[in-house]
Order: structure tokens, then sequence, then C-alpha cells
């Protein structure tokens, strides 16, 4: 994140996108106001950039973008170096503004956990080649594909592989945490 910050106060990076698209001060100052209280940044407005953490740098690079109200996001791996819970805002954030504002989101990411629980279609590519593209719960089902190419399916279904393996008898379509205890639930009741 530090390398997309171009300016030294968190409202003049807010801004800074819509003074080289020529806005006029009216817009501006209505979007940047805007996206401060969206991305809850309103309280560190008049701070400089240098000290903000991480994720506070990662939550304003992506308020200083929406403020150019774009149509499609496309982001390489924009949790990388992120706690978890920092993750997790990021990730729900992406989330958010595609169900309230209808941004399309292009997400790179090699975290299959984080895919499995916001994706809704998943583009697998290999070597410049799509090689599977569909919903989570479908790509995933090739396990053995995506090992191949040096990908993975979630910890969740690889645990139920796993058990699967062992000799139960359980449906490992299950790709997060909670369908995976589901499939595991069914399967005791099955059982007793």
């Amino acid at each position: 994140p530090d390398d997309q910050i171009v300016t030294d106060k968190v409202w003049h990076e807010l801004a800074f996108g819509l003074e080289s698209l020529g806005c006029d001060q009216k817009t501006m100052r209505g979007r940047v106001a805007e996206m401060a209280c969206y991305f809850g940044i309103q309280d560190w407005f008049h701070r400089d950039v240098a000290p903000l953490s991480g994720g506070q740098k990662q939550l304003l690079n992506l308020a200083s973008i929406m403020a150019m109200q774009p149509e499609v996001l496309i982001l390489d791996e924009p949790t990388a170096g992120l706690d978890p819970a920092g993750r997790t805002e990021i990730l729900e954030l992406l989330q958010r503004l595609h169900r309230e504002r209808n941004i399309a989101v292009i997400l790179v990411s090699h975290s299959m956990d984080d895919v499995a629980r916001y994706a809704e279609r998943i583009l697998v590519m290999n070597q410049g080649e799509l090689v599977l593209d569909g919903a989570p719960e479908k790509v995933f089902r090739y396990r053995k594909e995506l090992r191949e190419i040096g990908l993975d399916v979630p910890q969740s279904t690889n645990i139920l592989y796993e058990l699967r393996d062992r000799g139960m008898d359980l449906d490992v379509n299950g790709i997060t945490p909670e369908q995976a205890a589901q499939n595991i639930a069914d399967y005791l009741r099955r059982q007793s």
C-alpha cells in the first residue's frame, strides 16, 4: 500500500484522483466526504498518511479509488501482509462494494479459503490459459487438477477429503468451515 500513496495527508489522497480527472471543487468535496464516511475513515481525515498502519493504508487506497466511481475494481492480492482482522475487513468491504454499489470486483488471490468464502465465480489460470471456470463449489471439486498446477482447495475441503480417505463416507463439497462442520455433523447423525 505504501507504493500507491502519492500525497502526505489522508484528505488529499482521497482527492488526488479526482483532481487528476479535473473534477470541479463541489463534486470533489462531495465524493471525498462520501467515501470518508463510507469507509469509516473520517476520524483520521486530516492525519498524515505516513504513520497509518498497513490496513489503514489499504483502506485509504481503496477509498481513493472508489471516489472516482469506477465500474470495475481489479485487485492483485489486496490482503497481502495484513493481519487476519485487516484481511477480513478488506474482503468484507469489497463484498459490500459489490453488493451495495454494483461494482464488479476481480480479485487475484492464492488464498483458497478467502476465495471460497467471498467469490461468486472462479477463473483458474495456468501458464496464461484458462483451465477452470465456475462457482467455487464446482471448481473446488477438481482438487487433483488444482494441486497439479500448484494450487489447492480450501482447508475445510482438504479436511473432508482426509476424513473420507480414512473411511468416513462424507460429502466433500464443503468449502467453508461452516459447510464442512455441517457435512461432518450430517455424517455423525447418519451413524447413530
